[in-house]
């Protein structure tokens, strides 16, 4: 008898997050692990990944430069699409004025979702999505 298979991954994924630089490279792994288990093709899984964090490194820079805050992540694959939404409830602080190899942030996540959204208002909301054409995903919970 074959060994059962392992339950899919829930269409979900939440978690708090701390912003300290630590602790998310931990979150890079757990991201990785859901969306992968989602059955995400791995150019979306790298692609998610790295713009989940970029997102999660600027609330550490602008919300809470002066030391550990929490964030909230919330990731949730369906109807052909992955939405990941990023917030935080610090106060938005702009760039340095000269940052040197910093402030990419946003255009590396431009870059990598096909659609972002920021909010700002009492905290920093990022909202970011990718379409998943019929070829990019294996499970189809994400078609619901």
């Amino acid at each position: 008898m074959p060994a059962p298979a392992h339950p899919p991954a829930p269409l979900r994924l939440r978690i708090a997050v701390s912003t300290l630089v630590i602790r998310l490279a931990a979150v890079r792994r757990r991201t990785a692990e859901w969306a992968t288990s989602a059955g995400l093709a791995p150019a979306v899984v790298a692609d998610l990944v790295l713009a989940t964090h970029e997102a999660l490194a600027n609330v550490a820079d602008h919300a809470y430069p002066d030391g550990d805050g929490e964030a909230w992540l919330d990731i949730e694959c369906g109807q052909g699409e992955v939405v990941v939404v990023v917030r935080d409830r610090g106060r938005w602080r702009p760039p340095a004025a000269d940052p040197g190899w910093r402030g990419l942030g946003l255009m590396i996540i431009r870059g990598l979702a096909d659609q972002v959204d920021v909010r700002r208002g009492a905290g920093t909301t990022v909202e970011m999505r990718w379409r998943l054409p019929s070829s990019n995903h294996r499970r189809p919970g994400c078609d619901r």
